[in-house]
């Protein structure tokens, strides 16, 4: 039978119906599919916005904030507790950590083995950038607790990490590939917070920030300086500084008391500067920052005619 007029225009309807529906199912899953990829690496609210709008990725020069967190003895654990169970450690700990990141609002920018590696300042603009990569950085020194419960006795000790932390400008934009995105920050200021992390285990403190970091945190955070130190392939020397989990009083006296014993050694009286670090060490036995600075206030006084060089070159990377 002939379909008439009217059939045919509902068989139309209902074809555009299918269709339109169709489209719309696959545009959902492409936007979910989108968000959560996005998500992966960005604050949900983040992840939301450039969902709908990815120029927010084009590469620009950005002032940010740089944190880099290492996991310590990762190849020792490994080999104590094999390939399996190491698989469900790690992610145990990124997961943790990568937690710290994201509610702080920054942006997960890769795993380089047993290290993370996160940005604040981009793509969004945020102008307390450095309050929130130290901010994050006290929340994951907080998480450690909870993973040495949950860890330590199968990995034969407890957890500890090493993190570093540089402001300044970078290029920041897709710095993977079309195969492979990776949105996150190139340049010195990059290279300048890796080291300062590797330069946590020397200086035996478990967060670092540099001085720009620093003058950006002052009001806000309790900070200790440390020393300055000359690290590879930078040429100029960091003033670093320490950023403790313990943001008490307490710590202030710490701190103005090591003050007292680096302010000796800086101006070359190394006997002094010993007299000053014996007595932090006799209420802070622990203080490995202090014991670092007085062996080295001990061999300047054994090498009386050499010249004061209060510039600590660490010649690892």
């Amino acid at each position: 039978a002939d379909i008439s007029e009217l059939e045919m225009l509902f068989v139309e309807l209902i074809a555009s119906g299918i269709s339109s529906g169709l489209i719309r199912v696959e545009h959902e899953r492409r936007s979910s599919a989108a968000r959560t990829r996005f998500e992966q690496f960005f604050p949900p609210s983040l992840a939301k916005r450039l969902e709908d709008d990815e120029s927010f990725l084009k590469g620009r020069n950005c002032d940010v904030s740089i944190l880099f967190c290492d996991i310590r003895r990762f190849s020792e654990i490994s080999e104590r507790i094999g390939p399996e169970e190491t698989v469900l450690w790690i992610n145990s700990v990124m997961d943790a950590l990568s937690e710290c990141v994201l509610q702080h609002n920054g942006v997960l920018v890769d795993y380089i083995g047993d290290e993370l590696f996160a940005m604040w300042g981009a793509p969004d603009e945020q102008p307390n950038h450095a309050v929130l990569a130290c901010r994050a950085a006290l929340s994951m020194l907080d998480k450690l607790p909870r993973l040495n419960e949950l860890w330590s006795e199968r990995i034969g000790g407890p957890l500890d990490i090493g993190i570093g932390i540089n402001s300044g400008q970078a290029q920041v934009g897709n710095i993977g590939s079309n195969v492979k995105f990776k949105y996150g920050p190139l340049g010195n200021s990059v290279n300048i917070a890796s080291r300062i992390q590797n330069a946590t285990k020397q200086l035996q403190a478990t967060a670092l920030v540099s001085e720009a970091t620093a003058r950006l945190v002052a009001d806000k955070m309790m900070l200790r300086r440390l020393c300055q130190i000359q690290v590879v392939n930078v040429q100029t020397p960091i003033t670093v500084y320490e950023l403790a989990a313990d943001q008490s009083e307490e710590y202030g006296e710490l701190s103005r008391l090591y003050q007292a014993g680096l302010a000796a050694f800086e101006s070359g009286n190394s006997i002094e500067a010993c007299k000053k670090l014996t007595e932090v060490l006799a209420r802070y036995p622990d203080d490995g920052p202090s014991i670092i600075l007085l062996s080295r206030a001990v061999n300047q006084i054994g090498h009386p005619d050499a010249a004061v060089d209060t510039v600590w070159r660490l010649d690892r990377k």
